[in-house]
């Protein structure tokens, strides 16, 4: 999304790379136009008479790997980035590494594909407890969880599991995370102080609602802990 200075400051880019003999690469280039929340439809002429189309109402970018248009597309990221843990998940288990590399590898290679979007796809407890039940599945289907054992088995190390990440907790973690960095440094540069004021449950951190004090409590894994041992 680029406003009018920013399309005049691409035509200065053109410019100089026009005398340096460079191609700019138009035909890739879009513009998205938003007023007042509703997109509109505006081509851009460059000084190469070169035009830059407006973006579809269906149509989407990436950016930072992120699907988005007027907003972050949340479902359709929900699901990509389901499919390609899963698929990651699937590709491991098919080496028929040692449990404890399988594990590690899970960890290392499959779950990053989630972390990098918590705090910013909007997650709900169902949609990570979906993903962790079929995880779970393809386990037991690779035969490396047994089909009657307790999920509890796979639980970190030091609640005397298989040292599996749990998605959820990992999830919670992050975002509490990011919400007291926020709330912390609103009190001096005001770009934070701005960014909690506007994000009113805009995005998963909630900031406006988010309070400082309850952050960052692992009492409800304890409790797993001590039932399960």
């Amino acid at each position: 999304m680029t406003t009018h200075l920013q399309l005049i400051g691409i035509i200065i880019i053109v410019i100089i790379i026009m005398d340096f003999k460079m191609v700019f690469g138009i035909e890739k280039c879009k513009t998205l136009s938003i007023a007042k929340g509703k997109l509109e439809m505006r081509n851009f002429t460059t000084v190469d008479d070169d035009t830059v189309e407006a973006m579809k109402k269906d149509e989407i970018y990436r950016y930072l790997g992120h699907m988005q248009s007027k907003q972050i597309k949340h479902a359709q990221m929900k699901q990509n980035l389901g499919e390609g843990y899963l698929h990651r998940t699937k590709s491991i288990l098919k080496t028929k590494l040692n449990a404890k590399d399988t594990i590690k590898a899970i960890n290392t290679y499959a779950t990053p594909v989630l972390t990098f979007s918590f705090g910013i796809v909007k997650w709900t407890p169902t949609d990570l407890e979906n993903l962790q039940t079929k995880t779970r599945t393809l386990l037991t289907r690779y035969r490396f969880h047994h089909p009657r054992a307790a999920k509890e088995r796979l639980l970190p190390r030091q609640m005397v599991g298989r040292n599996l990440v749990d998605i959820t907790r990992l999830h919670d973690k992050q975002v509490k995370l990011l919400q007291t960095y926020f709330l912390n440094k609103r009190v001096t540069p005001p770009l934070h102080a701005a960014v909690v004021k506007a994000d009113d449950r805009y995005t998963p951190l909630g900031l406006v609602c988010a309070n400082g004090n309850e952050l960052a409590t692992g009492e409800e894994y304890n409790n797993v802990k001590r039932e399960w041992s």
